[in-house]
Parts: C-alpha cells; structure tokens; sequence
C-alpha cells in the first residue's frame, strides 16, 4: 500500500476541504435561494433544471469532500469522530502525531 500524505500536508488539505465544504453548502442555499421568475413557462423551465442542476452539483462537490475528510483526518493525526463525522485532534487526547 502506498505511504499517506505528510501530517502536514494532510492538515492543509483537510482545511481547504472544509473551506470548500462550507462555501458549496452556502452556494447551494444561495442557488436554491433564487427564485427567478420568467413569466413564461418553458424558459421557466429551463431556468428551475439548470439551478436544481448547479444545487446537485455543489451538494455532490461537498459530500465528496465529507467523504475524504476522515481519510486525510487519519494522516493529520487526527481521529475522525464517529457521531459528528468531523475530527478530533489526536492532541487533545495527549497522544502526539508522528511524522513518517
């Protein structure tokens, strides 16, 4: 089996998930926020499929990154937490990360 990321890479990466876990889910509220009116029926159509399109996406984009959070939490040295799916930091439990 190949080795992991780096600690500190992992810690890095699994920031940017975070980030992009919160900017996808506050797109997909802006997205399904919008209620574009066109008046006629066929563009409106149109309109709704193309902003439930763009809501899939981001809601698909954000739970690819809850998915590959707890795998990089585990070479961060942290431990994902099994009711919250987020990580604890090994750390907190005076257990340190070991560099590889």
């Amino acid at each position: 089996m190949p080795p992991g990321p780096r600690p500190g890479r992992a810690r890095t990466l699994l920031a940017r998930l975070e980030e992009v876990r919160a900017t996808v889910g506050e797109g997909e509220d802006d997205i399904l926020a919008c209620l574009v009116v066109t008046g006629e029926p066929r563009p409106q159509r149109v309109v709704d499929d193309w902003l439930d399109q763009v809501a899939d996406a981001l809601q698909a984009i954000g739970e690819t990154a809850g998915e590959l959070a707890p795998v990089l939490a585990r070479h961060a040295g942290q431990v994902p937490r099994a009711e919250t799916g987020q990580a604890d930091p090994v750390a907190e439990r005076g257990t340190q990360a070991v560099e590889p």
